[in-house]
């Protein structure tokens, strides 16, 4: 827990810098330079923000890198209310990005990007698709699962489904959405309603012929190899094309052809302890009062949080790699290795399949021919009318993330879970009816 008194102060949210960023004496732009770029015109985005200012924290608060919450559930108060309700953003909603890092540390880490008043299509190597969304638990952003999916033969997005690599999880649409959906970036990994178990486990061993554990799974490199992709199939938006739209679920759902399907590949749901030599699994069937779509799951996709105004949560496939916003090599101390060019050097250190080396060549390629053609126009803009025009328009603000989201390694978090364990406990997660109360709060 943590305890807080309400305060208030001038924030900006926006601009690639390393301090802070002051207005120059005419008040208009701002000074500091970025390997030669001006930063974004931050003081653009300023605002008069409430906020908690911390006097106590106790138990997990004290020994896991995010150390606090950052406000984004449906209430005038979240952080992105607060600027809708003065102005700087035109439209109340943002977009969250997780990379899946390599470290994490104090001094920064590059874990993804936030996107205030909407979402930067320069982030998306493929289109954004929408699930229906809407306000549950009275603060919580909500969604609807139509099925869930194992889907083998080493494939790992959406759109590579077909009825002849899945099984469908054999459950009613009722039963998986008992007690509510909620999809909540402040939750490390996924939990799903304990009316999935039995299903999906007879599911998974249909498929790969072994048992799903979640405590730990004693597996040998091919028995990794061979892990079969989880899908979530979500209610959707009928104002899409269904033809040709990756990530929509026609090809193997023809009854529902608007919905859409979240993959979440092996190494997003399996992470290795070498310690113990096993995988521990990160998509867990226990909860008894709900189920919570968490950072695991929106890894490697561009979240769209857009409920107050259009009733909708989209994703969009993105390696939510920050630099690609300005073309720009950012110098970070501790950042973290971009996919091209070093699959085998991650490949070596990650040899028991930890790595995040599903997306090959195809994501690699998009990725770089995206890059060059945002890079010509967004190094020499500066800071001119485009720059203005997010105020009114959608937020183009980012910012690297100094988060724990899923990047908890192997050394450095064994001990925390090891007691989390003893505890029963979630490490990094707090308890759904906690997150519920503190969101109640006035």
């Amino acid at each position: 827990m943590w305890e807080a008194y309400q305060g208030l102060d001038v924030a900006y949210i926006g601009g690639l810098h390393t301090g802070a960023v002051k207005k120059r004496e005419e008040g208009d732009a701002l000074g500091g330079q970025i390997n030669g770029e001006d930063p974004l015109d931050a003081a653009e985005f300023e605002f008069n923000m409430m906020f908690g200012c911390q006097t106590k924290i106790t138990k997990l608060f004290l020994t896991q890198l995010a150390d606090g919450i950052m406000g984004m559930c449906l209430k005038d108060t979240s952080i992105f209310s607060q600027m809708h309700q003065q102005n700087v953003i035109e439209h109340p909603s943002f977009a969250m990005c997780y990379v899946r890092g390599d470290d994490a540390a104090k001094d920064g880490t590059l874990a993804g990007t936030l996107t205030m008043g909407g979402a930067d299509t320069k982030l998306h190597l493929k289109e954004m698709v929408y699930a229906k969304g809407f306000k549950t638990k009275g603060v919580m952003h909500g969604v609807t699962i139509r099925k869930v999916h194992v889907m083998g033969d080493s494939k790992y997005e959406a759109e590579e489904a077909t009825p002849d690599n899945i099984v469908t999880v054999d459950i009613t649409e009722q039963s998986l959405n008992s007690g509510s959906v909620i999809v909540d970036s402040g939750t490390t990994d996924t939990y799903l309603t304990r009316n999935l178990k039995g299903p999906f486990m007879a599911a998974f061993k249909q498929l790969v012929g072994y048992d799903y554990k979640e405590n730990g799974m004693k597996l040998s490199q091919e028995q990794v190899e061979a892990l079969p992709t989880i899908l979530i199939q979500l209610e959707g938006i009928e104002n899409m094309s269904a033809d040709g739209t990756p990530g929509l679920a026609g090809n193997i759902d023809p009854d529902h052809p608007f919905d859409i399907l979240v993959a979440i590949p092996p190494a997003h749901y399996v992470e290795y302890d070498g310690d113990d030599d096993v995988y521990v699994g990160r998509f867990s069937v226990s909860e008894g009062r709900g189920s919570v779509i968490g950072g695991n799951t929106m890894r490697g996709h561009d979240v769209l949080f857009d409920i107050p105004q259009n009733g909708r949560i989209g994703f969009a496939f993105s390696d939510c790699d920050y630099r690609n916003l300005f073309g720009l090599e950012v110098p970070l101390e501790n950042e973290v290795r971009e996919h091209n060019g070093n699959h085998q050097s991650e490949q070596e250190e990650d040899k028991d399949g930890d790595g995040d080396d599903y997306y090959d060549e195809t994501q690699d390629s998009e990725k770089l021919e995206l890059t060059q053609t945002e890079k010509t126009d967004d190094a020499s803009s500066k800071c001119d009318d485009k720059c203005r025009t997010g105020v009114k328009f959608v937020g183009v603000t980012a910012m690297v993330l100094v988060l724990a989201v899923a990047v908890y390694r192997k050394k450095s978090a064994k001990a925390n879970y090891q007691r989390a364990i003893m505890e029963n406990e979630h490490l990094n997660d707090l308890v759904l009816d906690t997150e519920v109360e503190l969101g109640e709060m006035a």
